[in-house]
């Protein structure tokens, strides 16, 4: 009797998989643009005058670089997961979806010069992709299937 060999990407359910990676990418333009709020505040080092301050407790500026570096982090993480897949199709579908300026499904298929049937077997395989790729913390995205298929 030969061995058997259970394979995790043959669990995977990659519809809900698909999804979850759909959510963190349709994330990304908004995040990006929020990362950018630093170079419209104009945030700079605190000048040092001499004069004494009343102590806060919060430090705001800490707190707006803290929330910018969060921002900034997942922008970063997003684009390094998608230059990690290996399908420069797959790769060039999930830029032309989610990294550049908006465009409809239509556009992408004459710009990739893809059927809808393809278009939409290479999303599927460009978010799972994406999901395989992408660091279990903050969120992860893979979703597997049960032992009884659910």
């Amino acid at each position: 009797m030969g061995r058997i060999v259970q394979s995790y990407f043959r669990r995977l359910d990659r519809e809900a998989t698909a999804k979850n990676a759909e959510l963190v990418l349709g994330d990304y333009r908004h995040r990006h643009q929020k990362a950018r709020r630093t170079e419209v505040a104009g945030l700079k080092s605190p000048s040092m005058d001499g004069m004494p301050r009343t102590e806060s407790i919060e430090n705001l500026v800490e707190g707006k670089i803290i929330n910018h570096l969060s921002d900034q982090e997942f922008a970063t993480k997003v684009i390094l997961a998608i230059e990690c897949i290996d399908d420069d199709e797959q790769r060039h579908l999930l830029k032309l979806l989610y990294i550049g300026a908006p465009l409809s499904v239509e556009a992408i298929q004459v710009r990739l010069s893809m059927s809808a049937k393809t278009y939409y077997r290479v999303k599927e395989d460009a978010l799972n992709a994406f999901a395989e790729v992408w660091p279990p913390a903050p969120s992860e995205l893979l979703v597997y299937l049960t032992q009884n298929g659910h």
